[in-house]
């Protein structure tokens, strides 16, 4: 499932923009590749101060000494732009991503 809440078309410099879709790009690359889960769900929002992307799956979870290549590369975008990056796995089982970045507005 996709969810958007909050003025993104207008809140959300494209630089920002940018990042958020290889950072989901990425998530969904990694569920389809590795998660074996049947179910996923994004949210992406905006306060107007910031913007946060979630992404939860019910898969098998993030297997521990596997390559984190992909996984870096989204922490070191959202520092790029003075958020964070967390990687946890839900009472239930899988994943849960949550990338937030403040906006910069000129």
């Amino acid at each position: 499932s996709v969810r958007m809440e909050g003025l993104l078309d207008t809140e959300v410099p494209k630089e920002i923009a940018d990042h958020a879709v290889a950072v989901l790009s990425e998530a969904l690359t990694n569920i389809a590749r590795h998660a074996r889960a049947d179910r996923a769900e994004v949210v992406l929002a905006t306060d107007g101060t910031e913007l946060r992307l979630s992404v939860t799956d019910n898969g098998v979870g993030v297997p521990a000494g596997g390559r984190r290549s992909g996984l870096r590369n989204m922490a070191e975008r959202a520092e790029q732009l003075g958020g964070g990056f967390e990687l946890t796995e839900p009472p239930g089982g899988g994943t849960a991503l949550v990338w937030c970045v403040p906006l910069k507005h000129p």
